[in-house]
This record gives C-alpha cells, structure tokens and sequence, in this order.
C-alpha cells in the first residue's frame, strides 16, 4: 500500500500521465497495469482508490490520460519501420483479435479451403515433415458427408487428401497453436482475452469471424494512415462486408485469371491449377476446382466478349490463330450474363472452339489447340502454359490493343536504353529486344484482318 502511495503521489507531484484506458467515452485508471508497476495487488489498487477518495484525482486522469506501454519489444517492421513504438496493455485483448483474425484471413486465402474448413482445423493439424519437404494440412471435410443411410453428418469427416500449406500458412497455423495448443484452434475460449474458461469445443461462428474481419480492415486501413501510407488503406467494398467465403473465391479468380506465376503465390497457385503434386489429381473436380471452373469460364466468356466487341468495331487481329480467333469470339453473344454453375462452366471449357486465353505479359492471345501447341513438348494437357508461350506457335493471334502493348513496351525499353547508367551489355539486350516488340507489332498491321463492314 506503501509503494502505491508514493508510486500515485509522484505522478502527480511530477505532472505526468496516469496509466488509462478509454471505456464508455471517457479515461479511467488502469488498475490492473497500475497494480504491476507498483508491485501490488489488484484488489488493492481498487480499494486504495474507493477508501482513500483521492481529492481530485479522477479529474487529474481525465487531464493527464496515460498510456500502458509493456516491456514487450516490437519487432514487427512495415517497410523496415516499426509498426508501433510499443504494445500498450489495454489494446492487448483487441490485438489478439486481430491476430487471429489475420490468421484466419491468410488461411482461408491462401489454400482454397472453405471457411468451416479452416475453423474445425486443430491443433497439430500440420505437422513438420520428416524428411523435410512440403507441408500438408490434415483436416476435416463437411460439404457433402453423408451416412450409409444417406444423412449428413455435421461433425463430417477426415479428408482423404491433405491441404498443401505454403510458408505463411504454416506460420499462421503455428501462431494459431500458441494461442490455442490443444483441441479446436478457433475455438471461443481460447480467443477471449482476459481467458478464463477451459476450452468449450465449439469454435468461432461465421457471424462473429464477419464482424472480426470487418474490425480488422478498419485496423489496417488506421495503421496505414498512421505510418504514412494512405495508398495501403482498404477501401470501402461497393458490395458491402467481407464475409467469409470471398477468400477462396478470390484465389480462384486469380488462378484463372493471373496465369503463369503473376502472383507472389504461383507455387501454390500452380499445384492448384495443374492437380499434379500432393495428391491433388486424386481429389476429382470438386471442391476449389468448381470455383476454378467457374471463375476459368468467366474469363473465356470475358475474353472472347472483349474480342467481339473490338472486331465489330474495326479492330484487327492478326496471326496464325488469327481466323479460329474470329470464329470462336462471334460465339460470344451466347455468353451474355453470368456464369453462375458448374454445369455451364463446362459446356464452356469443353467445346474445343473456345479455348481463348488472354495472355498480357506476352502481347498476344492463345487460340489453344494442344496439338499445335509448342509450351508443352512431352505432354498434352487441357490449357496452355501462358509462361511458355512460344514466338512461333501456330496457337497465337494478336488484336491492335496486343500491337498497342507492343509499341509502348518497344518505347519505354529504348527509353532505358538512352540512359547513360545503363551498362553496355544490358543496353544491348535491351535494343534487340526493343526491335523485336518493335517488328512484331509491326508485322501485325501488315498482317491484320479485320471483319468486312456490313452492307446498308
């Protein structure tokens, strides 16, 4: 009692902060946080303030808020700058929050799994491998589970082929079981903080991980302006909340969409895709590759709508693809709408006259026939290898939006080619390349057909 005295006497003798925190609009003294510095206990603090009625002190608060720094150091760096100048511990429950929060997030994005998929998950769930090699996820599955006698069971089943996990869903999984080491790791208990209670078996609902999610964007966007980085923030969703089921959604647009490694993810993307690695060709076309169907669909649909639109305008096309291009975008008035089931996916990604990739990074679109296709020598598959596209493969047509490309592209590597920093050899490198985009697109309006303009 001694030490609290004396502790409380000198902050206010010496006109400093009184450790608070903010609750119901209006600052109150940390107790807790007050009892560890002073080296007392809680209960003590409490009647210390009640008994002793400190005159004026609960003003002096509201004057002099304090924070509640923790020896705790920051490690976490944005751009080689710390994210905080400490940990404060009344922010520690939401904190946690949102901790886990953003382990929810990386997994459900970043493996394909359906959101009770990653809940039921626990812990030990993945394991180191031994020898070392990829890690796999081993958990249940719930979507289409049924009895012998035909029922659904809710608690569903262990899945027969494990979840590829890349780094950051492993380091997720092992924050995960730091917070929750034994049974569910989203289970409710073990994410309320102060704890108190053993763990219930029942996991965060769908609900409560929306609303954790939409508490999360706005502590990123707050972070982002704070550290001077308004480019970072989350805008504001014109559809309306997160949810939960967007994350793999998300993954699967940019599978079909972001062809040949454009994301930082392509390993993981790849085995997705290719279904050749851990099992994956095992699983049949369920799951995630409904959604890769669907979302590969769309783009077709989005490419060959595209590609009717700028002929039927006057745009050209050239290329030895160039009249299977032009016969399979007049097909695209068929397509008006959304692709919303797998049934129509597949009628799509099954008629072989509209494989139509949109290929940006190589200029150009592949009118895909595999066996004319020269990115895959030793083995044919149903889609191309858009990171292997090949200068004179018989499956390429380009549009004057692709010469466009071409041409700016030429310019801006002439433009790097000007600059006396460069050196020689690069320089070099950087010319004939520049010629070659350079020749191509001139080839194409040597070479361009365009649809004859209709008769009045």
């Amino acid at each position: 009692m001694a030490r609290l005295a004396r502790y409380l006497d000198q902050l206010v003798e010496q006109g400093a902060p009184v450790p608070a925190r903010r609750l119901k609009g209006e600052y109150q003294v940390s107790a807790t946080y007050i009892a560890a510095q002073a080296g007392c206990a809680l209960r003590q603090v409490n009647n210390h303030l009640r008994i002793e009625r400190r005159a004026g002190f609960r003003d002096y608060v509201r004057r002099h808020p304090g924070s509640c720094p923790l020896p705790t150091p920051v490690t976490g760096t944005v751009d080689g700058r710390t994210w905080a100048e400490a940990l404060d511990f009344t922010e520690i429950p939401q904190l946690m929050r949102h901790l886990s929060t953003a382990c929810f997030i990386v997994m459900a994005y970043l493996t394909g799994m359906r959101p009770g998929e990653v809940m039921a998950l626990e812990s030990g769930c993945c394991p180191d491998p031994n020898p070392p090699s990829r890690h796999l996820i081993y958990g249940r599955v719930f979507k289409g589970v049924v009895d012998q006698d035909g029922n659904h069971l809710s608690a569903g089943q262990v899945r027969e082929v494990p979840w590829v996990a890349i780094t950051p869903v492993v380091t997720a999984i092992r924050v995960l079981e730091r917070i929750a080491p034994d049974g569910l790791l989203f289970d409710t208990a073990a994410h309320v903080i102060p704890r108190g209670r053993a763990a219930t078996g029942r996991t965060i609902g769908f609900e409560a991980m929306r609303h954790r999610i939409e508490d999360f964007t706005a502590f990123a966007s707050e972070l982002a302006l704070r550290l001077g980085r308004p480019h970072e923030t989350v805008p504001a969703d014109p559809h309306g909340a997160i949810g939960t089921a967007r994350f793999r959604r998300t993954l699967a647009w940019h599978i079909a969409r972001r062809p040949g490694g454009l994301v930082a993810l392509a390993v993981q993307y790849g085995h997705l895709r290719t279904a050749t690695s851990a099992g994956y060709a095992a699983r049949g076309r369920d799951g995630i590759h409904e959604l890769l169907d669907i979302e590969t669909a769309r783009a077709t649909a989005d490419t060959l709508t595209t590609l009717h639109d700028d002929l039927t305008h006057g745009a050209g096309i050239s290329g030895p693809a160039a009249r299977r291009a032009i016969h399979a975008a007049a097909q695209a008035p068929t397509f008006a709408g959304s692709i919303r089931t797998h049934r129509q996916a597949r009628d799509i990604l099954g008629n072989p006259a509209l494989t139509v990739y949109d290929n940006p990074r190589s200029f150009l679109m592949c009118i895909y026939d595999r066996d004319r296709a020269l990115c895959h020598r030793l083995d044919a598959t149903d889609a191309p290898r858009l990171d292997r596209c090949q200068p004179s493969c018989a499956n390429i047509a380009r549009t004057d939006r692709h010469a466009e490309q071409l041409r700016q592209h030429s310019r801006a590597l002439e433009k790097q080619v000007a600059s006396e920093a460069l050196p020689g050899p690069l320089a070099d490198r950087l010319a004939r390349r520049a010629g070659q985009l350079r020749e191509l697109s001139n080839r194409h309006d040597q070479d361009r057909k365009h649809l004859q303009e209709p008769h009045t």
